[in-house]
């Protein structure tokens, strides 16, 4: 397990500089898989595009999911903590710092910059999807964040108390850890 969690520390570090095209695609297929099992929606293929068009895919195919199919947050995140646990299982971090730079690494792959401390305050400075989602679209996706996020710490609650997309500057959220698996 040390070796494996070494291995994984490696390639955070060397891809915190610069992730390759092909894996910030992956992961938003991912993330759109996930969006089309939990909204029982057929799958569409984003990994083929640019990490541009991808990110505008995953976006209006999110859309067109809230739209077509009612869905509740806590279906959404409880889809997003069981992927958010597999990131966990599969990287072995155990290590608040480890698991900050991953999560942190992860939403700038797909356009979102954050700062903070996990737990603690989360500042977004700039999100994608902020010109893509109407503030309820927003709430209802940040179950996805809360539910990744959770799975990836182990357990825990995020809590938004401001939105770039009800006007503010940046978005802020807490998140208190609350161990719910290992």
């Amino acid at each position: 397990m040390k070796l494996k969690t070494t291995i994984m520390k490696k390639i955070l570090n060397t891809a915190a500089e610069k992730t390759p095209g092909l894996f910030r695609r992956i992961e938003l297929q991912v993330l759109c898989n996930l969006a089309a099992d939990t909204f029982g929606q057929k799958r569409t293929r984003v990994w083929t595009l640019t990490s541009k068009r991808g990110l505008q895919a995953y976006a209006a195919f999110t859309v067109r999911c809230m739209e077509e199919t009612p869905v509740d947050r806590a279906t959404l995140y409880r889809s997003a903590y069981r992927l958010g646990r597999k990131i966990r299982r599969v990287t072995g971090f155990r290590d608040a710092d480890d698991i900050r730079k991953l999560i942190f690494l992860l939403y700038q792959n797909i356009g979102i910059e954050m700062d903070g401390r996990i737990p603690g305050v989360i500042r977004i400075q700039k999100c994608y999807f902020s010109r893509c989602y109407s503030p309820a679209r927003c709430r209802m996706m940040s179950a996805v964040d809360a539910g990744i996020i959770a799975g990836i710490c182990g357990g825990g609650k995020l809590h938004f108390t401001n939105r770039i997309t009800e006007g503010c500057p940046q978005c802020r959220a807490f998140f208190v850890k609350e161990k719910t698996d290992a």
